[in-house]
């Protein structure tokens, strides 16, 4: 009877442990500030302000965090929308404080400063294969949730300038491709690995962004990879190949700090959740505009 007795106890004890514990976490994650790397330009973009992100502490309290589908998340791009999946995982998960927002330079300085533990995620989405398996920071160093853009979502236009549209044109129209040279960015490894798979003629890798813009208009190259409504001062003067699309190789996941267990989990319970509502995650992409069927009727490339 004593050991039944002893291992009833034992048994209440676990329990009454456990529900502690689970409280301590809920209690912590719920008053944590969790700290978000993002570009300067969307931190102090127009919708970061309209969504209630301090312009001075860049603080961001979780009660303004919009609703995934609404007015304000309509047309926002995916930078935007991005944000506001992570804020509506942590704010499902039971958090209540705030999002201190980071400042950062470009994608590798942000998995650098993720790395070294100066955030707990990165505020947008990164393809899965840019990430070194030698190349410090490694793919080890994070937490990977499960793709937020599969592979194919993520479609680009082709851009040549107007001095070789009609060429271009013709090329892609009579599949006569493999005679371009495409231009990008070494630092592009998904849009390098895109383009080698499509057995161009050769690549132009090149240091800076905007260098693409005036070795097609010599003629050095003769076209490059671009989101299809590209609006940005290098693309403006580039003219788009009207009726071809290509998809880059690869899907997309949010890249989290290895040390931040239970902010992996919310998120990639709110990733499994959407996908399960008649896979709201793509609908909210669409919502965005990120994913559109205005080019649905386009010849895809690869």
């Amino acid at each position: 009877m004593n050991t039944l007795k002893e291992t009833d106890h034992i048994k209440l004890l676990t329990i009454i442990l456990s529900a502690a514990l689970l409280a301590l976490h809920s209690y912590a994650f719920s008053e944590t500030t969790i700290r978000l790397i993002s570009k300067d330009k969307l931190i102090h973009s127009d919708f970061a302000r309209r969504v209630g992100i301090d312009q001075t502490t860049l603080l961001w309290p979780i009660q303004r965090c919009p609703k995934l589908f609404s007015k304000e998340t309509q047309g926002i791009l995916r930078s935007s929308i991005e944000l506001v999946i992570i804020c509506n995982a942590f704010r499902r998960a039971g958090f209540t404080g705030q999002i201190q927002m980071i400042p950062s330079g470009n994608a590798q300085r942000q998995k650098i400063e993720l790395a070294k533990a100066n955030a707990d995620l990165i505020a947008h989405s990164t393809f899965k294969q840019s990430l070194s398996h030698s190349i410090p920071p490694t793919a080890s160093r994070f937490l990977l949730t499960d793709p937020v853009i599969k592979q194919g979502q993520f479609l680009l236009g082709i851009f040549t300038s107007a001095n070789q549209l009609a060429a271009v044109s013709k090329a892609f129209r009579e599949n006569t491709y493999s005679t371009l040279i495409a231009a990008t960015l070494t630092s592009w490894k998904i849009d390098i690995k895109t383009l080698q798979e499509m057995k161009l003629k050769s690549l132009h890798l090149l240091p800076r962004y905007n260098l693409i813009a005036p070795n097609i208009e010599h003629k050095r190259a003769n076209f490059t990879l671009a989101a299809l409504d590209s609006n940005s001062p290098q693309k403006r003067r580039l003219k788009r190949v009207e009726g071809y699309k290509v998809a880059l190789a690869d899907e997309r996941v949010f890249l989290v700090n290895k040390h931040q267990p239970l902010l992996f989990k919310a998120l990639q319970d709110y990733i499994a959740h959407l996908r399960t509502q008649d896979d709201a995650l793509t609908r909210a992409y669409r919502h965005a505009n990120f994913i559109s069927d205005k080019y649905q009727n386009w010849t895809l490339i690869n």
